[in-house]
């Protein structure tokens, strides 16, 4: 996933794009409504939907410290970061949208921002390691269409703009790729693309919203296609 400064437009379009549609999704929930499992473990949709929002947060630092080269805060703690989406995860519906959608609105801010230029580039992350600042916005539309696909509701991911979804792929192949307890993976996309992972021993095919979906989930999904045991992938 190669991005410049000349691919930010598109690609924060593409983000407004896929906020606009968690936006809808999450404003259409009700209080109750929230308290509902999702494919996340542990999680209701009222701490996916808190997720997001301090995803959003710590995004709107990166992008800033790209911007200003002035390094953002130090990275919470697991606990804290536990703590902060538990707190969310309380607010009433309504309020839990409107932080949400605040959150964004800030993150858009310090996006368009990136158009100007950078003075870091390269900024540490946990867990992807190193990035680039110019692949923010993907990263950002990535969390957006997998969380959206995670919250159990009508929308499902084939709604995504295509190359959102392909964006995602690159994500966490990239992942994948610098784990070194990653499986062989020969991934090829019907849409014409192919990854390698390690030695490409084990061949999975299917179009991009099927290998996105046990690439990210290991859900298989009517499609893919492969033969014998799929192999276990490493937990993000």
């Amino acid at each position: 996933m190669i991005k410049t400064v000349q691919s930010l437009a598109g690609d924060i379009g593409r983000m407004q794009r896929e906020s606009g549609m968690v936006m809808a999704t999450v404003a259409s929930l009700a209080d109750d409504e929230l308290e509902r499992p999702t494919r996340c473990a542990g999680w209701t949709r009222a701490h996916v939907i808190a997720h997001l929002a301090r995803g959003a947060d710590a995004m709107t630092n990166l992008a800033t410290w790209a911007v200003t080269g002035q390094e953002s805060p130090d990275y919470e703690s697991a606990a804290q970061r536990d703590a902060d989406i538990e707190a969310g995860a309380r607010q009433s519906a309504a309020d839990l949208a409107a932080d949400l959608e605040q959150a964004n609105e800030r993150l858009l801010g310090a996006f368009q921002a990136l158009k100007s230029g950078v003075r870091v580039r390269t900024l540490p992350t946990w867990p992807a390691g190193e990035i680039d600042a110019f692949s923010l916005p993907a990263r950002r539309t990535t969390e957006l269409i997998l969380h959206h696909d995670d919250l159990g509701t009508t929308w499902e991911l084939h709604e995504a703009d295509p190359d959102s979804v392909l964006d995602a792929i690159e994500v966490y192949v990239r992942r994948l790729q610098g784990n070194p307890d990653s499986p062989g993976l020969r991934i090829i996309a019907g849409e014409g693309d192919e990854w390698t992972v390690g030695d490409g021993s084990f061949r999975i095919e299917g179009y991009y919203e099927e290998l996105l979906a046990f690439l990210t989930r290991e859900r298989v999904e009517e499609g893919l296609q492969y033969e014998g045991e799929l192999p276990k992938l490493p937990p993000w």
